[in-house]
């Protein structure tokens, strides 16, 4: 193995489970979608047992919860990854160090372009590790960035302010149609995000590949 990959750290399993955990959000979120468009069209409409209503509901919401940490968790350790191992690869220069690609997320303010600025600088050290600063983007990161945005800072105040004079079944119309703008961007979001997973982890292997086998014809 050659100096410039020693250390590199094989991602495929993480992406494995991370692109799993993924898709399991992706399902919730299309759930979340069809429950709440029943609520929008029919109401309610549940003639059976509360307890049993109630049941059903707190272990889909554990459900649910475990489903978005987890994704969380094995987003932000691939972020990590990938960073690090384009470091591994070659890239030198980087603006941002695995941690700061994590942490800029937990920053109130930066967290509205640097994660943005960080994962596009993991896709440019990528493509082409040697010469990254001279790689563009791809559009896929500003979708990505956009359909995470737009949800929760924009979409959010706009129910805040639709509902704050509402009461009763309008409110909760108001705010069953809000649930389903946001689980509909987030479908979005995540098809969008499991193609950069996928197109980072292919680009990184295919380098890491190369330099082994130079590194083994030398």
């Amino acid at each position: 193995m050659s100096e410039q990959d020693a250390g590199f750290r094989d991602p495929t399993a993480l992406t494995k489970w991370t692109r799993g955990f993924l898709y399991a959000y992706l399902a919730t979120s299309l759930v979340h979608v069809y429950m709440n468009s029943a609520y929008v069209t029919y109401g309610l409409g549940y003639d059976g047992s509360l307890a049993a209503w109630l049941a059903a509901g707190i272990l889909w919401g554990l459900f649910e919860m475990g489903v978005m940490l987890g994704t969380a968790i094995l987003v932000l350790s691939w972020i990590y990854r990938a960073n690090y191992n384009a470091r591994r690869l070659g890239a030198s220069g980087l603006a941002f160090s695995p941690g700061a690609a994590v942490g800029w997320y937990f920053m109130p303010i930066a967290w509205f372009w640097k994660p943005y600025q960080a994962m596009k600088e993991i896709w440019k050290a990528s493509a082409d590790p040697q010469d990254w600063k001279e790689q563009g983007g791809s559009p896929l990161l500003g979708w990505w960035w956009a359909l995470w945005l737009i949800p929760f800072w924009g979409l959010g105040l706009a129910s805040l302010a639709a509902t704050q004079d509402m009461e009763g079944p309008r409110a909760e119309r108001v705010d069953a149609l809000y649930e389903i703008a946001i689980s509909s961007f987030d479908v979005a979001l995540v098809l969008v995000l499991l193609v950069i997973v996928r197109r980072i982890h292919q680009m990184q292997m295919g380098h890491w590949t190369r330099q082994r086998a130079e590194a083994a014809g030398e």
